[in-house]
């Protein structure tokens, strides 16, 4: 029977020390491993016009993308409607997994930036009935890659590359009735499926060591909403969402790997984790100052204090707060002809405070967010940015995301709900 080297011993040692410190210094801010880019407090696909106006949804019916958070909405649409919604969207990190938690330090914030596809969806409407059908990427859990190299006359005797990739999409079907000229209600369940893959590679290319620390997740998980939307009159409308708590499956699996010259060692796991989603309940309006202007409000309540996340069978502990996200967006439309038709340009202004769940530190985005957009009654197209100020964690992180929309309407008809 062959001998191990006692270097490989207490190498093994030092390294499963090194992990369990790492997890102690990794404390539940932002950015934990499960933790989506820019913000906690997602609920469904952003379009333009949401953006621009503040992140004001809930009293907003513009896009097929109500059927993830505003099922009732539906019912305000042209009986045949198509969306389709793209983003760039770049976010500032200082502290995630191994940087700058006590292992890798940086001399500043660190920048994820990326385009993606948001939605693509279509409504139907007969009657007092309407349907919705969309898919979505609804969360993005990428990181900045990192590597780290030691030099000492002129020779690498240590490198180390991290890195980190993720989404989660949801595949949503809503249902929408219209109950009278003032009232309309809608529900809707959505299939939510993605995964997140983490790997540490360090290499020591004097001695020819590997080490591979390769861990990937399955997420999948059922999310029900329930929506209402009430027209006080002419001027003034009223949205309620409400989506109850929820549990998301993570089938995970790693991969831990030693090698040298002589000998490689690879320790393989698996378990079966659940990630408890909050309760999200929210209120918004839309009232009509005058011809063409409108101001949107809205509230945003999310019940993390009941979060709760197991990461290969064990409870990781993140003392999270609840939080109410507020919203403010002002939409002005300007219509003309031109070509024969009738044109509408809408110009979209908005403020949004959304504090973060993480309590050590406690931290809040402030939004500015603007847009504008071209149309006419066969389609639409917005375009808006969010700029983004982070405040407690002494790091000052900035989020900026960029939408662009598209709305196709291929044969309107006026909507009865808007007579």
């Amino acid at each position: 029977m062959r001998k191990r080297p006692v270097k490989l011993t207490i190498f093994i040692i030092i390294y499963i020390v090194f992990l369990s410190a790492v997890r102690a210094q990794t404390g539940p801010g932002q950015y934990t491993e499960e933790a989506p880019l820019g913000s906690w407090n997602l609920f469904g696909p952003e379009t333009a016009a949401s953006l621009g106006a503040g992140f004001c949804r809930l009293a907003r019916p513009d896009s097929v993308s109500v059927a993830y958070f505003n099922p009732a909405l539906l019912t305000f649409l042209p009986w045949l409607s198509l969306s389709w919604s793209g983003s760039f969207n770049q976010a500032q990190l200082f502290s995630y997994w191994l940087v700058n938690t006590g292992v890798i330090t940086t001399s500043g914030n660190l920048t994820h930036r990326g385009w993606q596809l948001d939605h693509f969806g279509l409504s139907l409407r007969t009657g007092g009935w309407a349907v919705g059908l969309g898919a979505a990427l609804v969360e993005n859990y990428g990181r900045p890659g990192l590597e780290y190299r030691y030099v000492y006359n002129q020779l690498l005797y240590n490198q180390m590359q991290i890195w980190q990739t993720g989404y989660l999409s949801a595949y949503t079907v809503s249902l929408a009735r219209n109950l009278g000229p003032k009232i309309s209600i809608g529900v809707g369940l959505s299939y939510e499926r993605g995964r997140i893959v983490r790997s540490l590679d360090e290499f020591w290319p004097q001695e020819l060591i590997q080490l591979l620390d390769y861990r990937h997740q399955k997420i999948t998980g059922f999310r029900a909403v329930a929506g209402l939307s009430y027209k006080l009159n002419d001027r003034l409308l009223l949205g309620l969402s409400f989506s109850p708590p929820y549990f998301r499956k993570a089938k995970s699996s790693s991969s831990l790997s030693y090698q040298t010259p002589l000998e490689e060692i690879e320790i393989q796991g698996q378990a079966s984790d659940r990630i408890k989603r909050p309760l999200v309940l929210g209120l918004g309006g839309r009232l009509e100052i005058s011809p063409g202007l409108k101001i949107f409000l809205e509230a945003v309540y999310f019940g993390w204090a009941k979060y709760s996340f197991s990461y290969f069978g064990e409870e990781q502990a993140r003392n999270f707060r609840n939080t109410i996200r507020l919203s403010t967006g002002l939409e002005y439309l300007g219509k003309f002809r031109f070509l024969g038709r009738t044109w509408s340009s809408p110009y979209f202004l908005g403020l949004a405070v959304d504090p973060q769940p993480g309590t050590e530190p406690e931290t809040t985005y402030y939004y500015l967010t603007f847009g504008s957009g071209l149309g006419n009654e066969y389609w639409r197209l917005g375009f808006s940015t969010a700029l983004g100020l982070e405040s407690g964690s002494g790091h000052k992180l900035k989020r900026q995301k960029i939408s662009i929309t598209l709305d196709l309407y291929p044969h309107h008809r006026k909507v009865s709900a808007e007579k």
